[in-house]
């Protein structure tokens, strides 16, 4: 079968406001990527996958010091395309089963006096494959295979998907105030993430030895984090100034784990975020 590069995308929208402040509203939307051609000729191409989104959100203003917005939502992901490292280490893009993906965000604003603001956010997910991953294709999805080719359940159903904490959280407080002719700001803001996989795959054949391995376990879990910012600064009509320090507390983030080697998994490495930077800003207007 040959990658399929087209496909057919929508969105429908529906509002309804309760106040001029309040808002309700609904949307349902689509989307597709299109399929390929892997690097090894060995391997079939892999095909679209498409996602189907269910919303419901609200947002809504309770005075000129407070906002608050939020939502819902439910995806269908068919057949998701995932990749890895493959025999020589060549990467290996592939289509999955169905996965369901379920979440919530909210977002908050205020501003209880002009000089202080703080916003802040989460977000909520749960996102799971709805079928066994097989070791090699099988659209029974029951991995069986035949006495001559075995298959197995490279990702049982329920399997959660890498890379994708369950929870994300973000603030970030502003004070202003007079400063030498000018505004003076001090500012912080912080961000945590939960742990999450580096690897769908839980269970894989190892070439040469035949024994079954987990990539999931042998890469390792992308940690959990909690970084800050802060900084203080003043500005003119026309010029600004601004001394900060990102990364406050020097927290290595890992942002995703990988390995060099399809077949090996001794070494993985560890992709983090910049860290401790302090530095400073100037800036004017034209």
């Amino acid at each position: 079968m040959s990658p399929s590069g087209d496909g057919i995308t929508y969105r429908f929208n529906a509002t309804w406001h309760l106040t001029p402040n309040h808002m309700l509203y609904a949307t349902w939307s689509s989307g597709f990527r299109p399929g390929g051609i892997n690097r090894r000729g060995t391997l079939p191409p892999y095909q679209k996958d498409t996602l189907t989104n269910y919303e419901i959100g609200f947002h809504t203003q309770w005075s000129r010091a407070f906002r608050l917005n939020g939502a819902v939502y439910w995806q269908e992901w068919r057949k998701f395309q995932f990749s890895f490292l493959g025999a020589n280490s060549f990467t290996e893009i592939h289509n999955g089963p169905d996965a369901r993906i379920r979440g919530a965000e909210l977002e908050l604003n205020w501003r209880p006096i002009q000089a202080f603001n703080l916003s802040a956010s989460a977000a909520y997910t749960d996102a799971r494959t709805r079928r066994n991953l097989c070791l090699f294709d099988d659209p029974t999805f029951t991995c069986v295979g035949t006495p001559a080719a075995p298959n197995l359940v490279s990702a049982p159903a329920g399997t959660r998907l890498p890379v994708t904490p369950r929870f994300k959280m973000s603030a970030q407080a502003r004070y202003e105030f007079p400063l030498a002719s000018g505004t003076g700001h001090l500012q912080t803001s912080v961000t945590h993430s939960s742990s999450a996989s580096s690897d769908l795959r839980t269970a894989i054949v190892a070439p040469g030895t035949g024994d079954i391995v987990n990539p999931a376990a042998l890469i390792g879990r992308l940690a959990p984090y909690t970084t800050a910012d802060f900084a203080v600064g003043i500005e003119w009509s026309r010029v600004t100034v601004e001394a900060f320090i990102e990364n406050a507390f020097d927290e290595r983030a890992q942002l995703t784990r990988f390995v060099l080697c399809g077949q090996c998994f001794q070494r993985p490495y560890i992709v983090t975020n910049t860290p401790r930077t302090i530095g400073l800003r100037l800036g004017t207007r034209f």
